[in-house]
């Protein structure tokens, strides 16, 4: 089934959901081959990038609707699939999709152009992440404005994010349908992955560090692997006329896509001279996070991540009976998970750098640290230079400013307010701007 058929329906193989054609295990390197041939030697079907920004600008609009047919049957059988509620991936598809506007597709659109940059893909691989669904559309959206042709690798996790939204694409416009495929193989088909890579021209890598090193010695793969996010407070944050939204919107944060993706809060750095306001912030988030076991409620966790979390628990427990002045605030089960220290643990006994920034083990788990000033916090994410990727800054309008400035010139790729961290603009320079910079002009 193809854009040219009279359904006007994407190119979707694989087993699964929605799925049409042959299974996965019965795709072969050919299969692959070929589409890569189609999407990116079709000139005739080549919308061009205003024309194709149109039909995505619809495309998002439609998917935007939490009332549209198409996005409630995906995310009703990712819920089922992943173990997660149906409110929080609604909230969290919406935050994923509100950068792509009408005005923000036509800017992207004006900035690039079909034959303009010397190494743009004529067919662009993608390899999905099964953590976030619709993780990549951002670099999606691009290349097909920019002219490439897109083949997807949708996750064996999570096949249906961008097939579904393929469909509703050749739906809008033949032209602009028949300009990407989606098929989903598992890992244990690595044929299948080479002859992605070796019959696109660039292949965009999404996943963990082991993932992306089994891809290291490919020239054309852009590896977007694993990064994490954090967020400073300035002191204007705790105020009493501003400290609940602050929480409210930090919580909402960590809640997103319950914490597995590169842009969710792990860690949040509050500046203070005493630990009190600090504290009082984490107490706050606490409270917003028990709220929204009711608005969003929590996933069903597996029993690995499961793991972890009551390890974090228990290591915070056992500092605290040590006398580290450290607390805990949880919530039922494994719902929810607060850790705050008053100072950094860079400065405890026996401490190495590492220690300073806390890698969640996502599901609604952060830890809230007091930090003197802006040296304090770069000391603390220090160990992490060049995995940050995002930082929700939070503050008084002059503090958000300043503070802001400061940590962008750390080199923080997505600098935002609280409650944004999901949604970056279309040209984040996402994992070091090198994708960004060979498809748009005048970077």
């Amino acid at each position: 089934m193809s854009a040219s058929t009279a359904s006007s329906e994407a190119r979707v193989r694989g087993a699964g959901f929605g799925a049409a054609g042959p299974g996965s295990s019965r795709l072969v390197e050919s299969d692959i081959a070929s589409a890569a041939a189609r999407v990116s030697g079709a000139e005739d079907i080549n919308p061009g990038a205003d024309r194709m920004a149109r039909a995505l600008a619809r495309a998002f609009e439609l998917w935007r609707d939490r009332d549209y047919a198409r996005r409630c049957k995906a995310i009703a059988a990712i819920a089922r699939s992943a173990g997660y509620s149906v409110a929080m991936l609604d909230n969290s598809i919406d935050a994923l999709l509100k950068p792509f506007t009408t005005d923000a597709l036509n800017s992207i659109a004006a900035r690039v152009s079909p034959g303009g940059r010397i190494g743009r893909p004529r067919a662009a691989g993608f390899i999905a992440a099964g953590n976030v669904a619709g993780a990549g559309m951002h670099e999606i959206a691009i290349a097909l404005m920019a002219g490439a042709g897109v083949v997807v690798k949708a996750a064996s996790a999570e096949p249906i994010f961008f097939a579904e939204f393929a469909r509703t694409l050749a739906e809008i416009d033949r032209g602009a349908g028949a300009r990407i495929e989606v098929f989903h193989w598992s890992h244990a088909r690595a044929d299948l992955t080479a002859a992605l890579i070796a019959n696109c021209d660039w292949v965009m890598a999404y996943g963990d560090d082991l993932t992306i090193e089994s891809l290291h010695n490919r020239p054309n793969v852009i590896g977007f692997g694993s990064r994490v996010s954090a967020a400073l407070a300035a002191p204007g944050a705790t105020d009493p006329s501003r400290i609940d939204r602050v929480a409210e919107l930090l919580a909402r944060d960590v809640a997103l896509f319950e914490q597995l993706g590169c842009l969710s809060l792990h860690h949040l750095f509050v500046m203070s001279h005493t630990g009190d306001r600090a504290r009082e912030l984490a107490v706050r988030m606490s409270a917003a996070l028990e709220r929204m076991g009711t608005s969003m409620p929590p996933a069903k966790i597996p029993l690995r991540d499961a793991a972890e979390i009551r390890a974090v628990r228990e290591r915070t427990r056992w500092r605290r009976i040590a006398g580290e002045p450290v607390e805990l605030f949880e919530g039922r089960g494994l719902e929810w998970t607060v850790v705050f220290e008053p100072r950094p643990s860079l400065f405890a006994s026996g401490a190495v750098l590492e220690d300073s920034f806390k890698v969640s083990p996502g599901f609604r788990t952060v830890h809230v640290t007091r930090v003197r000033d802006l040296g304090e916090f770069r000391d603390c994410i220090a160990a992490l230079s060049g995995r940050v990727e995002a930082m929700a800054v939070a503050g008084d309008e002059s503090e958000a400013a300043a503070v802001g400035a400061a940590v962008a010139a750390i080199g923080i790729p997505y600098v935002c307010a609280p409650g944004e961290m999901q949604s970056p603009p279309l040209d984040w320079r996402h994992g070091g701007g090198k994708f960004i910079d060979m498809m748009i002009e005048g970077r």
